[in-house]
């Protein structure tokens, strides 16, 4: 198997597990994310030493109030620092089971933290611009140098593929097309850095050809799609856990490939609501969900992998998504102003998984 480069993103592919999740956006929308590990030295000598620590800055902690969301964003990188050196103390001690007490004291302390936070992104209206900057400001790759490195090399790359120009064909020529495109992929595989490459390439140009149809694909069933390309992504990990492709190459590009995918449908949503070409309940609905994917499927690794173009194009849409929301919500004939917490509950999802 080929050895990954040493250093931080080592991490992101060590693991044998998988690393794709789902979600459908229209059809598959695959994030490859890092079950990255934190091993740093603990600052801490003792496991009560940590769990003291750990207890003061709950203290801390609770007499905060009304946080904006910048410093919301310095009080999380506080609590993940503190933690992953609490974390690293209990680890050298685990033979040690005088430190039991001490150890059940920290994981009680941990979710006390947890719900502090919890309080303090929900006591203060947040913004979907908001839940972006708090998962770009706190991921734990955001001052990973050998990935912004990485994130450097594959940008020509997919610059590039703005020049292929999309198919032409009407929605179910288009479908049809796409269908077609993943069946032949799976039968001849993608083995190389270079099929990896050229599938990238040729389903980008596809799915901008499925965008152009979307008002009358958006709430259309295309499980078979959805399931056919995470096959394809998935077999991008093989190859790499097989050594035809470095794991640094399959993570980088698939994860660029998956943002990419993101914020183009996220632009044609944006398109079809200000041209008016969502007229149906149904259509509606299915553009609400495509319209929150940026802050669902994104997480701290695709975060760290964003261009600057592609950061400053997912808050323009994010300025722009309650107002979107709100014409949808007229389309669809309701009044349902529920959305306006969604953004407090996204965070709220993000803390809990510290």
């Amino acid at each position: 198997m080929q050895k990954p480069k040493r250093g931080n993103l080592k991490s992101y592919s060590n693991k044998r597990a998988s690393y794709a999740k789902s979600f459908a956006v229209c059809f598959a929308i695959v994030t490859l994310a890092s079950c990255g590990e934190k091993t740093g030295n603990s600052m801490f000598q003792t496991v009560k030493n940590a769990a003291d620590a750990y207890r003061s800055y709950l203290s801390e902690v609770r007499k905060e109030a009304n946080l904006p969301t910048d410093r919301l964003i310095e009080k999380i990188n506080d609590w993940q620092s503190l933690r992953d050196s609490v974390s690293a103390c209990v680890a050298k001690d685990t033979a040690n089971r005088i430190h039991a007490n001490y150890e059940s004291e920290i994981r009680g302390l941990h979710d006390s933290l947890r719900i502090e936070f919890t309080r303090l992104a929900l006591e203060k209206s947040r913004t979907f611009a908001d839940v972006l900057l708090i998962k770009e400001k706190t991921s734990q790759y955001r001052q990973d140098t050998e990935l912004a490195q990485a994130v450097t090399d594959a940008e020509s790359f997919f610059r590039s593929l703005d020049s292929v120009a999309p198919c032409h064909g009407n929605a179910k020529q288009t479908v049809s097309a796409y269908q077609s495109f993943l069946a032949n992929t799976l039968k001849s595989g993608i083995d190389s850095k270079d099929k990896m490459l050229a599938f990238i390439q040729e389903e980008d140009r596809l799915f901008r050809s499925f965008l152009s149809h979307l008002p009358e694909l958006a709430d259309a069933d295309l499980s078979a799609i959805t399931r056919d390309t995470e096959k394809c992504c998935l077999s991008v990990f093989q190859s790499a856990e097989d050594g035809k492709i470095s794991y640094r190459d399959a993570l980088i590009y698939t994860a660029r490939r998956t943002n990419r995918r993101i914020i183009l449908n996220a632009l044609a949503c944006r398109n079809d609501i200000n041209q008016g070409n969502v007229k149906t309940e149904a259509q509606a609905r299915a553009y609400v969900w495509m319209l929150l994917q940026p802050y669902v499927a994104l997480d701290g690794f695709s975060m760290a992998v964003l261009s600057d173009m592609e950061r400053t194009t997912l808050h323009a849409v994010a300025d722009r998504t309650p107002q979107m929301i709100a014409k949808l919500n007229k389309t669809a004939g309701t009044d349902n102003d529920q959305w306006r917490v969604l953004p407090g509950v996204l965070i709220k999802i993000m803390l809990t998984s510290i």
